[in-house]
């Protein structure tokens, strides 16, 4: 493990607690064979990335023993029909992308015993439709992504049929409705009678007013007194 990190290969622990891989060798500095050999004493190796690598399949077989391997990803690199016996080894891979790679049907047919290999990536590569029949036939459970101008395809979904509608049972009769029995005329009950009104107070008699003394006739002047005659002589 030192010895790829000093050469620039990326190997990092996958889970804590854990041994498992995930080896890249994007940034190796010039890869060479005993740089390659190095991935024999690492057999926890659960994901390996030799994409845009070059390597010869010598350098390739030095994974057979990694047998923890799920996921080897050699797009844009050099592998070649013979490498990919060594691949054919690797009885626990899942994925394997092989984009852009010089692959061809001879190629596809060492992976045919790879009863546990679900996903193939072969843009780009050089198979055929015959090669990637026959290893369809053989792994039945693996798809193969070619690009979406080569994938096939989705089967036309059949329409489906319309449901024959059953004749409808006639409805079952009605119980009949219990009519609700008139209502009861509601008994008058006797009016209370009326509560005595409160007496009216009568206004107590106003004082008669001091009558008024009718003015009385003036008194008749006195009759004036006749003079005396002169008597006799």
């Amino acid at each position: 493990m030192q010895e790829l990190a000093r050469r620039g290969v990326r190997a990092d622990q996958l889970a804590g607690g854990l041994n498992w891989r995930y080896v890249n060798f994007r940034g190796a500095d010039k890869p060479d064979a005993a740089l390659f050999a190095q991935l024999k004493s690492i057999p926890s190796i659960v994901e390996l990335s030799l994409a845009g690598v070059q390597f010869t399949a010598a350098d390739l077989a030095n994974l057979s023993s990694s047998k923890n391997l799920k996921t080897l990803n050699l797009s844009n690199s050099s592998v070649t029909d013979d490498a990919l016996a060594a691949v054919a080894k690797l009885e626990n891979l899942e994925s394997l992308n092989l984009f852009s790679t010089a692959v061809t049907d001879a190629g596809l047919a060492h992976l045919a015993d790879l009863k546990n290999l679900r996903r193939l990536y072969l843009f780009e590569t050089k198979v055929t439709d015959a090669g990637v029949d026959r290893l369809s036939e053989a792994s039945p459970e693996l798809r193969i992504d070619r690009g979406w101008d080569k994938n096939p395809p989705p089967a036309p979904v059949a329409a489906a049929k319309p449901e024959e509608k059953k004749p409808e049972a006639p409805p079952a009769p009605k119980p009949e409705e219990k009519k609700p029995a008139p209502p009861k005329p509601e008994e008058k009950k006797p009016e209370p009678p009326p509560a005595p009104k409160p007496e009216e107070k009568k206004d107590a008699p106003k004082p008669a007013a001091p009558a008024t003394p009718s003015p009385q006739p003036p008194a008749p002047a006195p009759a004036p007194e006749k003079p005396a005659q002169p008597k006799a002589a």
